[in-house]
C-alpha cells in the first residue's frame, strides 16, 4: 500500500500537481518505508523524468543515478523539493533530492568538497529566555506546569511540548511587560498570550507583550520573524496590534482583529515582510497605510512605498513546519537564514554571489548537508568553527 501511494505521489510530483501536504506525506513515507521496491520506484521515476528538456549535465546525471542504484546507507537528513543550479530544472531536482536523501551515504553531488574543520548540527533544544517585568531573566525550559512563575495575577507555565502559556488569574492593577527572546541557534519556540493568541518565534527573534491585556487595545512588539494566530476579540472587537521595530528602520504597525499572519523583520534584512494567511490586516508605515487580503505580502523599507505581492504562503511559513523553503531567493538570503538557525557568522571572501536558489531543505539537516545542496549552484564554502566563508 505504501509503495502504491509513493508511486502515485511521485507521479503528481513530476507533473507539478502535488500539494504541499502531499509533498510532506511523500517525504515521510520515503523516510519510513523499508521496502526493496522503493529503490526501483525512485530509479524508474528518475529515468522517466531525466529528459533532455531539463538540461541536466552528464556529470550530475551520473552522480545522481549512482546514488540511486549503488548507495545503500541512508543519511539522516537530506531532501529538497527543488534547488536551482544553472543547468538543473527545479522540478527535476526535487526528484534528485529525494533520491539522494534516501540512498546516499554522504552528499556527493558536487566535485569539490566543503572545506570544513567540523560540522554544525541543527539546534535540538529551546534556548529561549523570558525577561520578567522586574528585569529577571528566566530560561523558558526551566518553567513547568509544577514550577510556576507569577507575574502579578498571571501564571506563566510551560507545557510538555515546550509552549509557554500565560494564564490570567485575576485583574491587573498595572501593565507588566515581559519579553520572550529566542536566540540564534535555538529551536522555534511558541507562546500563548493571556488573550489566547498564539505566537511562534523563529531563531533570532524577540517578542515584548503585556502579561495581561487590558483596556481597549492588545499591543505587542516584535523583532525578527514570528507567526501569529490572533484570538478573536469578542464582542468589543478590541484590535490586536504588532509594533515592528528594528535598529535600521522606523517602526511600523500591523493591526488586526482575528487572523493568521507572518512577520519577517530582522535587523540584517533590507526590508520588512508581512504575509497574510487568514483574515485581514492593516499595515501602517511612514505615512502609508495599506490593507492586504489572504495570500498577499506587504514588503517595505525606509523611504520606499509598500509593495504588495502574492508569494507562496506555504514557503513563507515553512520555517514553522521545520523547513527552509525558497523560490528564486538569493544565496545571500539563504545564508542569512542559515546564520540565525545554526548560530554562525557568514563572511564573503569576494563578491556576494548573484546566484539564486529554489528548494526545500529540512531544518534538521546539519550545516554541511545544507551547504552541499547550495554548492549545486556553483557556490563554495569554507567552514572553520562557527565562521563560514563564502569563497566565490
Amino acid at each position: 500500500m505504501s509503495i502504491d501511494r509513493i508511486t502515485a505521489l511521485l507521479e503528481k510530483l513530476t507533473s507539478n500537481t502535488c500539494t504541499w501536504q502531499e509533498k510532506k506525506e511523500l517525504f515521510t513515507l520515503i523516510e519510513s518505508v523499508d521496502d526493496p521496491q522503493l529503490k526501483a520506484v525512485l530509479e524508474a521515476a528518475w529515468l522517466q523524468y531525466n529528459q533532455p528538456v531539463h538540461n541536466l549535465s552528464d556529470y550530475s546525471s551520473r552522480v545522481i543515478l549512482d546514488n540511486i542504484l549503488q548507495r545503500k546507507q541512508p543519511i539522516r537528513v537530506l531532501f529538497i523539493r527543488k534547488w536551482r543550479a544553472a543547468a538543473v530544472a527545479a522540478a527535476a531536482a526535487l526528484l534528485i533530492g529525494i533520491s539522494i536523501y534516501k540512498f546516499t551515504g554522504t552528499p556527493s553531488a558536487t566535485k569539490e568538497p566543503i572545506a570544513s574543520v567540523s560540522d554544525i548540527k541543527a539546534p535540538v533544544t529551546h534556548k529561549a529566555t523570558i525577561t520578567l517585568s522586574n528585569g529577571q531573566q528566566v530560561p523558558a525550559d526551566s518553567i513547568s506546569a509544577h514550577q510556576l512563575v507569577m507575574q502579578g495575577q498571571t501564571k506563566v507555565v510551560r507545557l510538555a511540548n515546550g509552549e509557554i502559556v500565560y494564564q490570567p488569574q485575576g485583574q491587573h492593577d498595572e501593565i507588566l511587560l515581559n519579553t520572550l527572546t529566542n536566540p540564534k541557534g535555538s529551536q522555534v519556540t511558541s507562546i500563548t498570550l493571556s488573550d489566547g493568541s498564539r505566537v511562534w518565534l523563529n531563531a533570532g527573534t524577540s517578542l515584548t507583550y503585556p502579561v495581561a491585556f487590558s483596556g481597549r487595545e492588545r499591543k505587542v512588539t516584535v523583532s525578527g520573524e514570528a507567526y501569529f494566530e490572533v484570538a478573536a476579540a469578542g464582542d468589543h472587537k478590541i484590535p490586536f496590534s504588532v509594533n515592528i521595530k528594528t535598529n535600521q528602520r522606523d517602526s511600523s504597525l500591523v493591526t488586526v482583529l482575528g487572523t493568521h499572519f507572518n512577520i519577517k523583520a530582522y535587523e540584517d534584512e533590507a526590508d520588512t515582510r508581512v504575509t497574510l494567511l487568514q483574515g485581514s490586516v492593516q499595515v501602517d508605515h511612514q505615512q502609508q497605510g495599506l490593507r492586504i487580503v489572504p495570500g498577499q505580502q506587504a514588503t517595505y523599507a525606509d523611504g520606499q512605498k509598500i509593495y504588495v505581492s502574492t508569494p507562496s504562503t506555504d514557503d513563507v511559513v515553512a520555517w514553522k513546519e521545520g523547513l527552509f523553503a525558497y523560490q528564486n531567493n538569493s544565496i545571500a538570503q539563504v545564508l542569512r537564514d542559515a546564520a540565525r538557525w545554526y548560530d554562525i557568522d557568514v563572511v564573503y571572501a569576494g563578491k556576494v554571489p548573484a546566484d539564486t536558489f529554489t528548494g526545500e531543505i529540512p531544518r534538521t539537516a546539519t550545516l554541511t548537508e545544507l551547504l552541499q545542496i547550495l554548492q549545486m549552484s556553483r557556490v563554495h564554502f569554507r567552514l572553520e568553527g562557527r565562521r563560514l566563508t563564502v569563497l566565490n
